[in-house]
């Protein structure tokens, strides 16, 4: 089996950051969610704790929680009476620093 080191290195840094794909799949969770309630952390993390297992499932746990512990810095804390796609328009933008 040859494996060409090169073109899997490039493809793993074209990617965004693990973190950063994490707080994206969370923005795009919430941003289909009832836009008339306002937002709850149960639900943001929730979210978070789902989009986190899928995208660091098969990294040594050393790695996971790193990449976990950037993305939950990055989240911004949750204004009264905000809703889901207001957060989440704030996560995108938390997400791009990341």
């Amino acid at each position: 089996m040859s494996i060409d080191f090169d073109t899997e290195l490039r493809h793993f840094l074209a990617e965004p950051p693990r973190a950063q794909q994490i707080l994206t799949a969370v923005a795009s969770a919430l941003q289909s969610e009832n836009l008339l309630q306002p937002l709850t952390l149960d639900a943001v993390n929730d979210f978070f704790r789902g989009a986190a297992l899928v995208l660091t499932d098969g990294l040594p746990d050393v790695v996971a929680d790193e990449i976990k512990q950037r993305a939950g810095r990055a989240l911004p804390s949750i204004h009264d009476g905000e809703t889901p796609d207001a957060y989440a328009f704030r996560l995108l933008q938390a997400a791009r620093s990341v």
